[in-house]
């Protein structure tokens, strides 16, 4: 199954607002364009706890750009490595949208995403050709509610959800320019699953009992995974430094019987994002 779409890339998506909140606690300036650029590590690449047989890691340079009035772009660069290979280069995400102004209470943004990978790129998300989507925010002082609805574009389309909480914390006192940043989350991701189901049916044809194979396709919306995180962001004027541990639980796999070929591979795992970057 090659239909599922690495996580890696909305986590950093999500790194974006907490930066902006700590960045705010250390230099108060006015709303200008911006450019940004960051390196970032995924230990383990997956989909919603979905992977590959080779228990993958990933590098990903990202170049970016975002005007005063929220329009922004962002190029991502994805660099595989693995048991059967060094560190090599297997595709790139161009992304455009719009992140919608802050307000106390709101964030969030709309965005479209191009995936360029290789022919013969073995992630499991090298199915998906592009994405849109929409990302919002209720921000409150005890608890953040999250929420996102995505369509990824294949052969097929499917739908992906996201639910979640989370809690800023929020320390810059006695520090000069800098801050740092804590948010455990919470997120329940959904998604629909498209496979097929072949049995045998027994029918009666002009009399004679007659066997035959029958196929049909079957869509259904699932709860997909649970994911436990805590980024850690520490912010020094234009530069930003985070580490995010998060475990994962797949929900819902799917699996063929006797074709682990046509199942899908995953299970609950623990894995971290690194990641640095600055904003001009």
């Amino acid at each position: 199954m090659k239909k599922f779409k690495s996580t890696t890339l909305l986590l950093l998506a999500m790194f974006c607002p907490l930066f902006m909140l700590a960045q705010e606690a250390g230099d108060e300036t006015k709303k200008k364009n911006e450019f940004n650029a960051s390196m970032n590590y995924q230990s383990a690449l997956h989909f919603f706890g979905r992977t590959d047989s080779l228990r993958s890691s990933g590098l990903f340079p990202m170049l970016g750009f975002q005007l005063k009035g929220g329009l922004y772009a962002q190029g991502n660069f994805i660099f595989v490595q693995n048991g059967m290979q060094s560190t090599a280069y297997t595709g790139a995400t161009i992304e455009a949208g719009y992140r919608f102004p802050e307000t106390d209470h709101f964030s969030g943004n709309l965005f479209f995403s191009r995936f360029l990978y290789k022919d013969e790129s073995t992630l499991v998300q090298s199915a998906i050709k592009s994405q849109t989507g929409a990302n919002l925010s209720y921000l409150n002082k005890i608890l953040n509610l999250n929420g996102g609805l995505n369509l990824l574009f294949s052969d097929k389309t499917d739908v992906n959800a996201s639910f979640g909480v989370d809690h800023l914390f929020l320390i810059n006192k006695g520090m000069n320019n800098a801050a740092i940043a804590l948010a455990p989350s919470f997120t329940a991701n959904l998604g629909t699953q498209q496979f097929s189901n072949t049995y045998l049916e027994r029918k009666n044809v002009l009399g004679i009992p007659v066997t035959q194979r029958t196929t049909e396709n079957i869509t259904q919306f699932n709860i997909l995974s649970y994911e436990i995180a805590m980024p850690i962001v520490f912010v020094k004027g234009k530069c930003n430094l985070a580490i995010t541990p998060s475990y994962v639980m797949p929900q819902n796999l799917i699996t063929t019987a006797g074709r682990p070929d046509l199942s899908e591979r995953g299970k609950s795992m623990f894995y971290l994002n690194l990641s640095a970057g600055i904003r001009l």
